[in-house]
């Protein structure tokens, strides 16, 4: 099949993140078989952010918003995750209207790397109207020079058995096993009345549309990876404002780790107690969850075969200036938000209503 009959793959994300840690995003997910990124740049007049959006401008394969308190018209949302689904949003409308309804678009995060079988894709039927994306998150580790490759999925009863016992895992569960969620990443059919939410697609009634499943597509999470990145991510989060509540295995983590970065410590103080805390808590021992074969290894920046696709599957001149007609206008959630998380079957490996393995498509 030729690259320009392919329906084309777009991934949204709104952002506050380092140059270094955007530039990984852009080049992964291009990499990975992404067409076109549309970012949004969540506090853009914060320190480095210049930095950030020059990066972004020059790039030919991404359309940069900058989302401060002008784009939302003085109505800024105070969640960020409201935020993010409301620009994912907004950016399937505008898709559909310069024609690329038959396209999907992806809604991930600055710190996600998607791998896209293009061929396998292709392959999906026309009237499947989302796709899930399986997580692997990589470990976190203080041992790494450079990016993580080694990535952890969801395991098996037997394998969680055997690390619980092994005093790996503190219990026998993939929501212990995976740090951050574990419900994936969805891309939703672009021409569909339908809503991009965190994790899943959702319908008018707020029920989610079951999302195919393959190997073949499959969403990477650098959560955590380091200590350098835990710090600046929980930093971040913090100062982002309120979120949505997280699943019950982060609840505590997450009051904990607010609290200590709102106490007003000293700048040294607080980073002994995060480097603590990430010892304890966080850091794994990659070397015997390798000695486990428990731990995938992959390199989720090295271009797939195809990628980065031809240029052209996107007007790239006509998203900039349709994203820009949105700016300083009214985003009302009801016509944009349909929550978070949508209700519906459950996050677990075998949940009822997911569309699994339909293609045969390969693991990457």
């Amino acid at each position: 099949m030729q690259p320009g009959s392919q329906a084309p793959l777009i991934a949204v994300s709104t952002i506050k993140d380092s140059p270094d840690h955007v530039r990984r995003y852009v080049e992964g997910n291009l990499a990975g078989g992404v067409d076109h990124l549309v970012v949004f740049l969540d506090a853009p007049s914060e320190e480095g952010q210049d930095e950030v959006l020059a990066q972004l401008a020059e790039h030919p394969r991404v359309s940069v918003v900058r989302a401060g308190g002008a784009w939302w018209g003085g109505q800024r949302p105070r969640e960020l995750n409201v935020r993010q689904c409301i620009n994912a949003n907004v950016t399937r409308r505008v898709l559909a209207g310069l024609g690329l309804g038959h396209g999907w678009l992806l809604h991930i995060d600055g710190d996600e790397v998607v791998r896209v079988d293009r061929e396998a894709l292709a392959r999906v039927p026309e009237d499947t109207l989302a796709l899930r994306l399986g997580v692997r998150e990589a470990v976190s580790s203080s041992t790494w020079q450079g990016q993580p490759t080694a990535f952890k999925a969801e395991l098996d009863e037997g394998d969680l058995a055997l690390l619980h016992g092994l005093g790996v895992i503190d219990e026998p569960s993939n929501q212990v096993w995976i740090r951050g969620h574990v419900m994936g990443k969805s891309a939703v059919r672009i021409g569909a009345e339908r809503w991009l939410t965190l994790h899943k697609v959702a319908r008018e009634d707020r029920s989610h549309e079951p999302g195919l499943e393959d190997g073949a597509w499959l969403v990477f999470h650098y959560e955590s990876y380091s200590l350098e990145d835990f710090c600046r991510k929980w930093t971040a989060m913090v100062a982002s404002g309120p979120r949505a509540a997280y699943r019950a295995e982060r609840r505590q983590v997450a009051r904990t780790l607010r609290d200590l970065i709102s106490r007003g410590l000293a700048p040294d103080a607080l980073r002994r107690q995060l480097e603590r805390f990430y010892r304890l808590e966080v850091e794994e021992d990659l070397a015997t969850l390798r000695d486990l074969q428990v731990v995938d290894e992959v390199d989720p920046l090295v271009p797939l075969p195809g990628a980065p696709t031809p240029p052209g599957a996107v007007p790239v001149a006509e998203l900039d200036a349709a994203l820009e007609e949105w700016r300083g206008r009214a985003k009302p959630e009801e016509e944009l938000f349909r929550g978070t998380s949508p209700a519906g079957p459950g996050a677990g490996a075998e949940a009822p209503g997911r569309r699994r393995g339909l293609l045969g498509g390969r693991g990457r």
